[in-house]
């Protein structure tokens, strides 16, 4: 049975989805490093790929991120500055606020 928070997660998780959607940042095809993720050093591919086909399915299954829990330090390395992302950067902070 699903616990409150595995729902939780799954609705935020979700959200950030169709966040990525909305500002262009989600992708249909798999990259092929996606593939070979777990022999990979951890640099190379890009942030949003890593977040869609590594860290939000991982998220989904209550695995841990290689790298750290928290994911908005990361995110913001990779924004930076860019206003059309901060929806997906508070989304971050929000799942963030789940599995903490």
């Amino acid at each position: 049975m699903a616990t409150k928070t595995s729902v939780q997660v799954t609705d935020k998780v979700n959200e950030v989805c169709e966040e990525l959607k909305r500002t262009s940042l989600w992708r249909i095809d798999i990259p092929d490093w996606v593939y070979e993720y777990q022999k990979l050093p951890e640099t190379g591919f890009a942030f949003g790929e890593w977040l869609q086909f590594v860290f939000l399915p991982n998220k989904l299954q209550g695995k841990k991120n290689r790298q750290s829990e928290s994911i908005v330090p990361q995110a913001m390395k990779f924004f930076g500055n860019e206003v059309s992302k901060g929806r997906l950067l508070q989304l971050l902070v929000e799942l963030d606020s789940l599995t903490d």
